[in-house]
């Protein structure tokens, strides 16, 4: 599996599997993950920026078979309170993986080259959120090490 920075050429496929990931989410919570009718476009400019941005980035894996994108994994550096002497961590926003890849360790490759940019970024800690009823997702990132941290809870109002 190659493993490489996303470019434009990419943001469609991205887009793709941006949606496939939010109708997912949709299933645990509808209210709450609803997307906007111009899902499409909108998250498509949200790729774009994450391109070229010097603390952002976006990850895909790419098929070497056939030059499918098959997974990508997204982040940004996440600013602290000035009080804190870990002034920054770095973030991951988004990963998703083809359902007929997974369990093949793309997941973990994608997680790696995260990291990688995140310590050429001088960071020592990687955040996330999972879904708690995303089991595929919490297993996922336990396996990479990731563990309990913090509650992050919500209301409604």
């Amino acid at each position: 599996m190659h493993v490489r920075h996303a470019n434009v050429e990419d943001i469609q496929p991205i887009v793709k599997l941006g949606r496939k990931l939010l109708d997912l989410h949709t299933q645990f919570d509808f209210d709450y993950y609803q997307l906007e009718e111009n899902f499409d476009e909108l998250f498509g400019l949200w790729v774009k920026d994450q391109l070229n941005h010097p603390y952002q980035f976006i990850i895909i894996a790419q098929d070497p078979a056939n030059g499918n994108i098959v997974g990508f994994i997204s982040g940004f550096i996440k600013y602290l309170y000035p009080w804190f002497k870990t002034k920054s961590v770095g973030h991951i926003s988004y990963m998703i993986i083809e359902d007929d890849f997974r369990k093949l360790g793309i997941g973990k490759l994608l997680e790696n080259a995260a990291r990688e940019w995140f310590k050429t970024k001088n960071i020592s800690y990687i955040e996330l959120y999972v879904e708690e009823k995303n089991i595929t997702g919490k297993t996922a990132w336990e396996k990479y090490g990731f563990g309990p941290f913090k509650k992050f809870m919500q209301k409604k109002v």
